[in-house]
């Protein structure tokens, strides 16, 4: 088997596995979200309802413990190195990820789901999703590089924290007023978050096992990610981004990648997100859950537009989005994406009742 795989990837350099486990990262994640509805938005509205179940919330819930348990285990033992991750930037904008993440929420509460729902559905014959998408990418990457660029960076520098001696790591934070080691406080924060997470995911889903496992599977994706993109940044000559799943500038990457491939490189991002399609789509077909569905009216087309281009405005300034801020960046530990965390879920909040006010007055002029 060891002379099988080595002559496989004979040759290979550590960037083609980069691309490599991007890839198998997409397909993962692709496949079990679109087989298990998993879904930040739909976990948000559920706290909307009084009582009952809620699954959605705790697949959210489970995977982000086991995400952070994983991910700082592997800290505490060097198999994966986020110190570079931008989640972890020692100076941030604070204004970035609170208006950010608010316009995120917000747009997310309008489109009927966050860019990894929508990328799920898209392929499944969506095109509500496939349009919101669309606007999604255009606009988020309008903010990148383009014709939004500069007025993203000037609002970003304004609301900009001096960067203190450390990056915001939580971690790093109480090993130094503790005076432990840093891998010692990564290890007990990782245990306390598993146990405390699981026992509360648990009872969020009823005693129900099943949430608890899809959690658990996206958790283990999101450390995968880490720990893959840590060997090799480890490996390389040249220097590599450590990263995980995410996917407001990865779909943006991809929408021009698809456009102007001659001109653009493929990354672990571009690839990433084309292996969430593949595997979303490839789930779908076996499901066979394949149709084909548009918008009701033209309202419901402006409110997929408005929230796409609330999204894409919002991911870039919050350096993320559901997944890229609320799952990996929470994985590290990493304050400010908390911060965008929450921020994200007030705006979702917020959309929500904005919408029911919007239905109830329509409703009463009917």
């Amino acid at each position: 088997m060891d002379a099988l795989a080595v002559g496989i990837f004979e040759g290979w350099e550590p960037e083609d596995f980069l691309l490599l486990f991007g890839g198998l990262l997409g397909l993962g994640f692709g496949a079990l979200a679109q087989w298990s509805g998993f879904c930040f938005r739909a976990a948000v509205a559920e706290t909307t309802r009084p009582g009952g179940d809620r699954p959605k919330l705790a697949q959210w819930i489970a995977a982000t413990a086991v995400a952070i348990a994983l991910t700082q285990a592997g800290i505490a033992f060097g198999l994966v190195d986020v110190t570079g991750t931008p989640y972890l930037q020692a100076d941030f904008s604070l204004g970035g990820l609170v208006v950010g993440g608010l316009l995120f929420g917000v747009g997310m509460s309008f489109a009927g789901g966050c860019i990894s729902r929508l990328s799920v559905l898209a392929v499944r014959g969506n095109l509500r999703s496939v349009f919101t998408l669309l606007v999604v990418a255009v606009v988020g990457y309008a903010a990148i590089r383009g014709l939004l660029a500069q007025a993203r960076a000037g609002f970003a520098d304004g609301t900009r924290v001096p960067g203190g001696d450390t990056a915001p790591s939580i971690p790093d934070i109480l090993s130094a007023g503790l005076g432990l080691p840093v891998a010692t406080v990564a290890l007990a924060l990782g245990g306390i978050a598993l146990v405390g997470g699981l026992a509360l995911a648990l009872r969020t889903a009823g005693r129900r096992p099943g949430p608890l496992a899809v959690g658990a599977a996206v958790g283990l994706l999101v450390a995968f990610g880490f720990a893959a993109t840590s060997w090799v940044a480890a490996e390389a000559f040249d220097p590599v981004g450590v990263e995980s799943l995410r996917f407001t500038q990865p779909s943006a990457d991809a929408l021009m990648y698809g456009m102007i491939s001659t001109g653009v490189a493929a990354n672990f991002g571009i690839i990433m997100f084309a292996g969430v399609l593949a595997g979303a789509f490839l789930q779908a077909a076996a499901a066979r859950s394949l149709r084909l569905e548009g918008f009701d009216d033209p309202a419901q087309m402006a409110r997929a537009g408005l929230g796409g281009v609330a999204m894409g405005v919002g991911g870039v300034l919050a350096l993320g989005c559901a997944v890229g801020q609320g799952l990996s960046g929470v994985a590290t530990l990493a304050y400010p994406s908390i911060i965008a965390l929450a921020a994200i879920w007030a705006g979702a909040r917020l959309g929500f009742a904005w919408r029911a006010g919007i239905e109830r007055r329509v409703a009463a002029t009917a």
